[in-house]
């Protein structure tokens, strides 16, 4: 029971940056947060009851596909970065802001640095449209699902703890880092992408081992 709980928590933590970008958009609201984990909820116990029935139809090590697929998707979010993302941040050539001090803290986020850089290939934007934060959320919520029937498969405990967890710790963590946001968008770049790829890899790991 405690290992579902343990594995909801560690490969939930990707919510953590989320939650960030979720504060970093000017037009996201708390209530946005809270309707987008709670069909992330719904969709948790959906992978869970799928994870049943996947592992009770399908007579093939489904531990073993899994583990390798979240190893390589981990791998790859660590790689891309470093590999392409991260270069876009150091070609990225910041003017002047024409202000006082106290105006450009006031617009101390992502969305008020791309108004004032002249970024190869990047178009600025004055505010991230509502879709973004859709997106996002749809995205998290599909992980999410993921996540659930993998555990599901590859925990020799099959409990309904294993949704709830995943689902409330994601919650959980999307709000917390969402009133944080100003102090954690601080955090180096790379941190987001590493402790998500990380998550994924060691959610990997545990499909041959448990």
């Amino acid at each position: 029971m405690w290992i579902a709980v343990l594995s909801g928590l560690l490969v939930s933590i990707d919510a953590l940056f989320i939650g960030v970008s979720f504060g970093s958009q000017k037009r996201c609201r708390l209530w946005h947060v809270l309707v987008i984990n709670a069909f992330l909820v719904g969709l948790c116990f959906v992978g869970y009851a799928l994870g049943v029935w996947i592992g009770d139809s399908v007579d093939i090590e489904l531990d073993i596909v899994i583990g390798i697929l979240f190893i390589l998707l981990g791998s790859w979010t660590i790689v891309y970065y470093f590999a392409f993302e991260r270069r876009k941040v150091l070609k990225c050539v910041c003017k002047p802001l024409a202000g006082t001090i106290d105006e450009i803290e006031a617009e101390d986020s992502p969305v008020a640095a791309a108004e004032v850089c002249d970024c190869s290939g990047v178009q600025p934007q004055k505010k991230l449209p509502t879709k973004n934060t859709v997106l996002t959320g749809l995205f998290m919520s599909i992980e999410a699902l993921f996540i659930t029937i993998g555990l599901t498969l590859i925990l020799d405990t099959v409990t309904f703890l294993i949704p709830l967890t995943v689902g409330l710790a994601h919650l959980v963590y999307c709000v917390v880092t969402f009133f944080f946001a100003k102090y954690l968008r601080r955090l180096p770049a790379m941190a987001g992408p590493i402790a998500a790829g990380a998550a994924l890899i060691v959610y990997g790991i545990l499909a041959f081992v448990l």
